[in-house]
């Protein structure tokens, strides 16, 4: 019975600060919506809703095509592996350990040469 008295009040609140707004749009409008949130790969009606809330707050669309995504998460993976090696490193010289020059040097050539297949793709 609590559970059930939850889902009525949450239901209640929710329809107290949203509502739900339909109208027709021709299909060649629908179409093209569609097809924009196909290559920002989120659903047409969240693609909608960003563009009506962009336009009323006066501000630029916080969607990420597909590809951007994929960018992002290159350029994070990489920037993360130089920090990993980074802290290894850190970490090795502040327990005295020594540190092998000859793979600190094979490591930076490899992420600088993975920076520079990431840079050319943009």
């Amino acid at each position: 019975m609590k559970n059930n008295n939850y889902q009525k009040e949450y239901k209640k609140s929710y329809n107290d600060k949203n509502k739900i707004v339909t109208f027709p749009l021709s299909v060649a409008f629908y179409n093209e919506i569609q097809r924009r949130a196909i290559y920002l790969d989120i659903k047409t009606n969240s693609y909608a809703k960003s563009i009506i809330t962009t336009f009323l707050n006066n501000s630029t669309p916080k969607t990420l095509s597909s590809e951007q995504k994929e960018f992002i998460n290159d350029y994070i993976r990489i920037s993360r592996g130089i920090a990993n090696n980074i802290n290894q490193i850190a970490h090795k010289t502040n327990m005295k350990d020594l540190v092998d020059i000859n793979i600190l040097i094979n490591a930076l050539k490899q992420y600088e040469e993975e920076f520079k297949n990431f840079i050319s793709k943009t």
